[in-house]
């Protein structure tokens, strides 16, 4: 394999890990706020 192509494999996986932890932090805190505001 070329390093090259193994270089954008690296960056599209990083993109992509990135993008899911901050959508499953969105979810996260909405579930949270969710508690709170069924708590109230």
């Amino acid at each position: 394999m070329n390093i090259e192509m193994i270089l954008v494999g690296l960056i599209l996986f990083s993109g992509m890990a990135a993008a899911g932890v901050k959508i499953w932090l969105n979810k996260r805190k909405e579930k949270e706020t969710d508690m709170l505001d069924s708590n109230i």
